[in-house]
C-alpha cells in the first residue's frame, strides 16, 4: 500500500478523504484502512505538510527502514529509524546474544562489565579469545585457544589492598599449557611446590623456573 506522497486527497493516502460519491469515499477509506492495516510504505519518505504527522510511522521501501516521524515543521518531519525490516530483530542485537560484523566502540568514562564466574563456571566449549573474569583466582582471563590463561590479577602482583605486592599462583596444574604459546626464547616462572596433572610444553630456547 502506497504511503502519504500527494497533497490531493483522492490521488494520495494521506489518511483523508474528500467530500465525493458514497463510492469515493467509500474507496478512500479502504485505502486508508489498508494504509493502517499494513504500515504506510513508499521509496522515498513522506513530504508535504498535509501527509505528515507526528509520531506516524511508515516504512521506506528504498532503504527497507521503518521509520517514525519525531516532529514536524510545515512540510518536513525529522524522523528515527526504528530499524530495518528485512533485517532479524529490525537489527538490533538480541538480549540473548548476537554477533557484530563490524567495530563495537564503547565510548564511556566509567567501565565495561565482563561476565564474572568461577573455575567451576567457565564455558564446556569456548572459543578462543573469550573473556571473563574468574571469581576463584580474582584475576581476568582469555581462552588461548587451548587453555584460560590469566590477564591480570590473580596472575600478576595482587593483594595488600590496594598495593600491588604479592604474586600469586595456582599451585595444580589441570590443563595442557605451552610457554609462550608455542613462540620459542620466551621464559617462565612460577612458585612452587606445583604439581602438573597435563602436558607441560617448553619450546625450544625457553627456560621455566619453579621457585
Amino acid at each position: 500500500m502506497a504511503r502519504p506522497g500527494s497533497t490531493t486527497s483522492e490521488t494520495g493516502n494521506n489518511y483523508q478523504s474528500a467530500n465525493g460519491t458514497g463510492a469515493a469515499v467509500r474507496a478512500k477509506l479502504n485505502e486508508i484502512f489498508q494504509a493502517l492495516r499494513t504500515i504506510s510504505s513508499g521509496s522515498s519518505d513522506p513530504s508535504g505538510a498535509a501527509n505528515i504527522a507526528q509520531f506516524q510511522p511508515h516504512i521506506n521501501t528504498s532503504t527497507n527502514e521503518l521509520k517514525i516521524a519525531t516532529a514536524v515543521s510545515g512540510d518536513t518531519a525529522t524522523y528515527v529509524v526504528l530499524g530495518k525490516i528485512n533485517e532479524a530483530n529490525f537489527g538490533h542485537a538480541a538480549l540473548s546474544g548476537a554477533t557484530f560484523t563490524g567495530d563495537v566502540v564503547h565510548n564511556y568514562t566509567t567501565a565495561l562489565q565482563i561476565p564474572v564466574g568461577t573455575t567451576a563456571q567457565r564455558p564446556g566449549s569456548p572459543s578462543k579469545g573469550d573473556f571473563r573474569f574468574n571469581d576463584t583466582t580474582n584475576s581476568a582471563e582469555i581462552y588461548n585457544g587451548s587453555a584460560f590463561t590469566a590477564v591480570g590479577g590473580g596472575g600478576g602482583a595482587t593483594g595488600g589492598g590496594n598495593e600491588a605486592i604479592f604474586h600469586e599462583n595456582e599451585n595444580q596444574m589441570d590443563q595442557d599449557y605451552t610457554i609462550g604459546d608455542g613462540t620459542s626464547n620466551i621464559n617462565a616462572g612460577v612458585f612452587g611446590p606445583l604439581t602438573i596433572n597435563a602436558t607441560l610444553t617448553i619450546p625450544a630456547g625457553s627456560v621455566v623456573t619453579i621457585v
